[in-house]
């Protein structure tokens, strides 16, 4: 019996966080194929945190690109952003597992501003602008790109090929990159992060879209799980 294949679309690193965290006996169930529709970039953005009280992480990429903190202020979006920020030297804090529960507690317990939202060029969830508007005031910095990359031969003979293959996603860019790649998606289940990173794929052909309950990394394992049982179903 052929195996079904997880493609993974995140960035190699990110990709390979989530497999490792698949538990053996799942990950034993799959063939695996890495083929990332981002590429991480860094910009010539400089961070200069003269005029800031504290900043504001939502994901590890924006702490990889940022420097070290030398024990400032870090409000950070999921307990792996904060770690490693803490990592990094900044005195970090989980503030919400996603951009709005982060704004509403910075707005419910609002810390010393200006604050500095250190992120990527391609962001979701205005958080800047939001703070701000709710009298935080927040500026914001891309210190990294995110290059879309196209699905890899490997990925796409796989997808041509009637082999059941599992999909996890994880934002609106990489749906619309993958939807555009792939001609045949029937025998696809698809796993969408959030409604937002689902409605890309709303008018494709794909086999199954599955919304992860919470739009978090273990959600997504929890779906995945679900995914293999159906893939591996006579």
């Amino acid at each position: 019996m052929t195996l079904p294949v997880l493609i993974m679309t995140r960035p190699a690193l990110a990709s390979q966080r989530f497999v490792d965290a698949i538990k053996p006996e799942v990950l034993a169930k799959l063939a695996l194929i890495t083929s990332p529709l981002l590429k991480i970039m860094p910009t010539d953005a400089v961070v200069d945190l003269t005029r800031y009280r504290g900043v504001i992480f939502t994901s590890a990429n924006g702490v990889d690109h940022a420097g070290n903190g030398d024990g400032f202020p870090a409000y950070c979006v999921g307990a792996r952003t904060a770690e490693a920020a803490r990592q990094r030297g900044w005195n970090a804090s989980v503030l919400g597992q996603n951009a709005n529960e982060l704004i509403e507690n910075l707005i419910k317990a609002p810390p010393p501003a200006p604050l500095l939202h250190i992120g990527g060029v391609h962001q979701r969830g205005d958080i800047a602008a939001r703070l701000t508007a709710a009298g935080v005031q927040t500026d914001v910095v891309a210190v990294y790109d995110q290059q879309l990359l196209p699905l890899s031969m490997a990925a796409q003979t796989a997808l041509a090929a009637g082999i059941p293959c599992i999909v996890p996603l994880f934002s609106p860019r990489t749906a619309t990159q993958f939807v555009a790649d792939c001609a045949n998606l029937h025998k696809a289940v698809v796993i969408a992060l959030s409604d937002a990173v689902a409605k890309p794929l709303a008018q494709s052909d794909i086999g199954k879209l599955v919304v992860a309950d919470c739009p978090n990394a273990a959600s997504m394992h929890i779906a995945l799980e679900t995914a293999v049982d159906w893939a591996t179903l006579p």
